[in-house]
Order: C-alpha cells, then structure tokens, then sequence
C-alpha cells in the first residue's frame, strides 16, 4: 500500500469525506468490473457498487488496519453483488402472469465490456462462488489467503475451489474452440 492511499484512509477514518472520495475514485473502475462480472448485469453492478460504497463510506471508523483497505472493501463489496445476485435469481424465476411474453425480461449485461461470448459463457456456468473465487484471484490479483479472508472460508477450500473453477473454464473455452474449428 503506498504511503498516499494509508493517508487517504486514515483521513477516510477521521470523517474525511474528501479522502474518502479519493479513495473511491481510485477503486471504482476495479469494484464496477468485478461487479459486472459477478452480477452479469451492468445495472446491477452499479447498485452493488453503490451499496458497497455507501456501506463502507458508514464503516469506515470500524476498520482496524489501514493497510487492509482494499481487502475490507472487497469484503464489502462480494456481500452487495452476491445479494443483488440472489435477488436478480429469484426475480429471474418468477413467472409474471401479466407480462405477454410469459416471464421475466433478463437485464442487459456487458454490453459496454469487451468479453468474449465464449468467456462469458463459461464464466456464466460457474457457480455464483466459483466465479467470485476466479474473478477475485484474476481482476483482483487477490492471493487465496486473501480471498479467504474476504468470502470468509479456509484459504485451502479456495485454493481447490480455484483450481476446479479455472479447469471448468480451460474445459468449457476449449470445447467451444473445438467446434469451431481452433
């Protein structure tokens, strides 16, 4: 952690909106792209985001260790998508008995990011965990200690959770490369 983002959460710590701004400012980008690839909805990510934002900005005076910042707020963050997650599941079920196509309409999702259909496809058959798990260790650069510590599990269920996803996904993108001819 560089010695201006320890500053910046210190400041956060002492009631510092200003700081705290700065701080989201530097985390944003990274929290929207994991959001949108847990949620798989751009909207959804933005809620997530905002949530998470929000809660942490309420929080910030309980965070022990200025160094964890990143990690807390990821915390934070994995909670928020894997909510709105859930919600979007169960509205996903739901049959709308005055809606004339039968059901519920998907919200729009990656459109603005550039994914592979063959990517988003394989990340969209992980289990909501496995694909947290892949993309904290990828977007987030996270260790599985630190992924542990953030989806509170036992660094070693991670690491094998990790190594099972990432073999789901070589399996999945390398069976569509196969049908088409790569």
């Amino acid at each position: 952690m560089s010695a201006q983002i320890h500053e910046l959460v210190t400041l956060a710590k002492s009631g510092n909106a200003d700081a705290f701004g700065e701080l989201y400012e530097l985390y944003y980008k990274e929290m929207y792209c994991y959001a949108c690839y847990v949620t798989g909805s751009e909207s959804l990510a933005q809620d997530a985001v905002s949530d998470a934002v929000l809660s942490a900005f309420r929080q910030i005076k309980s965070l022990k260790n200025a160094k964890a910042f990143k990690g807390w707020l990821f915390k934070i963050l994995c909670a928020s998508c894997k909510r709105y997650y859930t919600e979007n599941e169960k509205k996903k079920s739901l049959v709308y008995l005055d809606d004339e196509n039968g059901g519920y309409e998907e919200p729009a999702g990656f459109e603005s990011i550039e994914l592979s259909v063959e990517l988003r496809t394989a990340l969209e058959a992980l289990s909501h965990e496995e694909r947290e798990i892949v993309l904290l260790s990828v977007l987030g650069n996270y260790k599985s200690h630190e992924i542990a510590d953030i989806l509170d599990c036992p660094p070693s269920t991670v690491r094998s959770k990790l190594k099972r996803s990432l073999k789901k996904l070589r399996e999945s993108l390398s069976g569509e490369n196969k049908g088409k001819g790569g």
